[in-house]
């Protein structure tokens, strides 16, 4: 015969007691073990003309401090001479191999200046929106710069130039149909960016920053707490056309 073992009245008690202060109401006690906090989105960073991954470090320390695992962060570097097209597909590499790292459904692309632009073209022309829930222009190459004429003998550059047909490709029918959200910030005192409204895209939510530098974008903590506060959203936006100020 099986002999039961009785817990004394009292502590009997004290035993239910502590499941009930421990264990919130609709969850059994083993789902209360079990249940871990919701990582956030992985963060591809993507630099922009003559760039590297390493021109991300304040960015990076800021979304570890943030709380994003270091395991989630990760910056790209591509050469110079390289085209958009051919960069974009190296972010959808590095795109891929950031979800199978981490078992993330989609991550977040964060671009600076040119980088926007291959990040664009992933997005739109190599499918990259079912993997990508928000993607981040600052100082963006949107609309293209006046800038990029004192550069035009190189391939990167004649895609920056205003009459860019990679550009005007790309701007013709956004935002791509897709879950990916979009955002931009943009400086008035942009010195290359010309001219600075061209850092905003029709269809994005577009934020027009205090007087800034062209790559203190990438390092201004006003900044970075409305990039952070976007890509936590996690809820797409409707179209928007005007700039809005912080």
């Amino acid at each position: 015969m099986r002999r039961q073992v009785l817990l004394p009245g009292p502590l009997t008690a004290l035993v239910i007691v502590a499941l009930t202060l421990t264990v919130p109401v609709g969850m059994s006690a083993a789902a209360a073990v079990s249940k871990k906090p919701k990582l956030p989105d992985p963060v591809l960073l993507v630099h922009g003309f003559d760039g590297s991954g390493a021109s991300w470090k304040v960015m990076i320390q800021r979304l570890l401090d943030a709380g994003y695992p270091a395991s989630r962060v990760d910056a790209i570097s591509y050469d110079r001479n390289t085209s958009n097209v051919d960069v974009a597909r190296q972010i959808g590499k590095a795109v891929d191999d950031l979800r199978t790292r981490t078992g993330a459904a989609r991550v977040d692309i964060v671009s600076h200046s040119m980088g926007a632009i291959s990040s664009r073209y992933y997005l739109e022309r190599l499918g990259g929106t079912n993997a990508v829930d928000a993607w981040v222009s600052l100082a963006g190459v949107n609309e293209g710069t006046i800038w990029a004429y004192g550069c035009y003998v190189l391939t990167q550059c004649q895609e920056m130039v205003p009459t860019s047909s990679l550009l005007d490709d790309l701007n013709r029918d956004f935002p791509p149909s897709g879950p990916t959200r979009f955002a931009t910030w943009w400086s008035p005192c942009d010195t290359t960016i010309i001219p600075n409204a061209n850092a905003e895209l029709a269809g994005a939510m577009n934020t027009e920053t205090k007087c800034l530098g062209h790559s203190d974008l990438k390092t201004d903590p006003t900044v970075f707490a409305q990039v952070l506060r976007f890509l936590q959203q996690h809820v797409r936006t409707t179209r928007f056309t005007a700039a809005t100020r912080p």
